[in-house]
């Protein structure tokens, strides 16, 4: 299946629409079941050894950063600024910033030597992948993305949960993303990340998630 991104589904509802808070709750809900939450808490338990600053790219609602605020174990080692153009979320925990910026213009990776992607890498185009990519590069020093794996298995699990009441809008933005995701060493090549500066570990779980690891040598 060959790699297309589309426009978001959701990008063309109002948001305050009683169809976008639906389509909200049900990314949280595939977000859940694809387990990402869990992974990130996970990957950050073992990796963040000491105080660390980071930045997620578009957290929507703010959940997986409300999730990890309050997780015991990273409470006190990290603070994450949410990278977004809309209005900070009401879940995103109250001390941690919140910039309203666009990803492709945002000038201030420097700050941030932890970035964190969940299921938004995949609506960008592999040029201003490689834009982005540039820019985590000279400041990153580790970077956690899970994306949608790009197989026909998520097609048909998607019209599994269609059957069972996810909405139109979730299902056709869901096709969407399973056909703009990723596999094998297809994120790590459009960020144009060197394996002479980076270790890379790339996961596909069942579920659907393409799982990356990018840490800095």
């Amino acid at each position: 299946m060959e790699r297309v991104v589309q426009p978001a589904v959701f990008d063309r509802l109002p948001p305050e629409s009683l169809e976008a808070e639906r389509r909200r709750r049900e990314l949280r809900r595939i977000c859940r079941l694809m387990g990402n939450p869990g992974w990130f808490c996970r990957q950050l338990r073992q990796r963040v050894r000491e105080f660390a600053r980071g930045v997620e790219i578009s957290p929507g609602d703010g959940a997986l950063g409300r999730r990890l605020y309050w997780d015991p174990k990273l409470r006190e080692k990290l603070a994450l600024t949410g990278l977004d153009p809309g209005a900070r979320p009401a879940a995103w925990p109250l001390p941690w910033e919140w910039r309203r910026e666009e990803v492709r213009e945002f000038r201030g990776w420097g700050d941030y030597p932890l970035v964190l992607a969940n299921l938004v890498l995949f609506r960008f185009s592999n040029e201003d992948l490689g834009k982005i990519g540039r820019a985590i590069d000279r400041s990153c020093r580790l970077l956690l993305a899970v994306e949608p794996a790009r197989r026909g298995l998520h097609l048909s699990e998607l019209r599994l949960l269609r059957l069972v009441g996810l909405s139109r809008a979730a299902y056709e933005e869901g096709r969407a993303a399973v056909r703009a995701g990723f596999l094998g060493s297809e994120l790590v090549e459009a960020l144009g990340l060197s394996a002479r500066r980076w270790r890379f570990d790339v996961e596909i779980t069942f579920r659907g998630a393409y799982r990356l690891v990018a840490a800095r040598h």
